[in-house]
């Protein structure tokens, strides 16, 4: 396979493992957005609609930030880690997110508003290399991490350091690239979290080319080593502020541009391509996942986005399989017609998806 993917052309292997790995960029035509229905999904735990999120900019915004406090806190090796919280009065537990790559925890300003609503507390931060945590690299925008223990270690110094500042019981909600680390921190460090939901987990990046969704780890297998810090790819690959119509990532054309245009506004915020190191890791952990899965002993929920582009269903099947009793359900739940970022899709997919984690939620920390 190797010697097939040498021959392949240079520009073809670049734009299309660009177009996969990268979450800022897209080149696939959206399906039907209209949203505007008479009757809606079911909403017990009255979640905002699209139509009454298109109306609460400014609300969100205050909210942001008069109710949510914001910090850095220093790793290990002395980069920087933004975090945020919010701790409503009489908090009954905490939820605390793990985002994906080329993610900023600000992005999820409407999540923050409604789980604190339901009176949870919610804590979230941003992965080293990305959003306002420290950059790694001269190039700012190439996203990159020397070794996937560092998202792994950064999560446990944030709960270490802020767990006392918030309710004892703890729930996970990871999504993409942050089911990866949360999968791998309730491997490390059992008894800390008392359930884990994950939205479309990176158990395995897609990173199809021509043969399959190996194809980008062969590939960087072949050519990485000759400069780990480059983009994968060796082209230039920063931020693209894609439109909706191009992307594959949401439904929801009220959500997509509230995204970008919170990175229009802070484009301090903005990420690029992953580095030729980012991607020798991702592919590492994934292989590494059955054996992660094995070794935790808390319920996950692991949700599935049915026209995911970005990651592998099979990878997130197996993890289930694997995690035997403790996947809830016994199955992975599958959100038909849904694309990747589940938790900013379009009402029909990220209300059915939400409810079902809160009941999860509610299920674990009643026990």
């Amino acid at each position: 396979m190797l010697q097939k993917l040498s021959k392949i052309k240079t520009t073809k292997v670049l734009s299309k493992l660009l177009s996969a790995m990268l979450l800022s960029g897209a080149g696939f035509a959206a399906a039907d957005t209209n949203t505007e229905q008479n009757t809606g999904p079911d909403n017990p735990f009255m979640l905002l609609t699209e139509q009454e999120l298109a109306q609460k900019d400014v609300e969100l915004a205050q909210f942001w930030q008069q109710q949510v406090v914001t910090g850095f806190l220093k790793a290990a090796d002395g980069t920087p880690l933004f975090y945020a919280y919010h701790k409503p009065a009489e908090a009954k537990a905490t939820i605390l997110i793990v985002t994906g790559r080329t993610e900023a925890i600000a992005k999820y300003q409407e999540l923050f508003f409604e789980l604190g609503r339901l009176g949870y507390a919610v804590l979230g931060y941003d992965h080293r290399g990305q959003g306002q945590s420290g950059r790694l690299l001269a190039d700012a925008q190439i996203g990159h991490v020397t070794s996937f223990a560092d998202y792994v270690q950064d999560l446990h110094l944030l709960q270490k350091e802020l767990s006392p500042l918030l309710p004892k019981d703890k729930v996970l909600l990871a999504h993409s690239m942050g089911g990866a680390v949360a999968s791998s921190y309730l491997a490390t460090y059992p008894g800390v979290f008392k359930a884990a939901a994950l939205s479309a987990p990176m158990h395995a990046p897609n990173t199809e080319l021509v043969f399959g969704a190996k194809d980008g780890c062969y590939l960087q297998q072949l050519l990485g080593w000759t400069c780990p810090d480059c983009y994968a790819g060796f082209a230039s690959s920063p931020y693209q502020n894609s439109a909706f119509a191009n992307n594959i990532y949401s439904h929801s054309e009220v959500r997509y541009r509230r995204f970008r245009q919170l990175f229009k506004q802070q484009p301090g915020l903005q990420l690029g391509g992953p580095s030729w190191q980012w991607l020798r890791e991702a592919c590492a952990i994934a292989d590494q996942m059955p054996d992660i899965a094995s070794q935790i002993r808390v319920p996950v929920k692991i949700l599935q986005a049915g026209e995911d582009l970005a990651v592998t269903a099979e990878a997130q099947q197996l993890f289930c399989d694997t995690l035997g009793r403790y996947c809830d359900g016994g199955a992975v739940m599958k959100i038909a017609g849904a694309r990747h970022e589940i938790l900013f899709e379009a009402d029909r997919y990220r209300m059915p998806a939400l409810t079902e984690i809160l009941r999860f939620y509610q299920q674990q920390l009643a026990l």
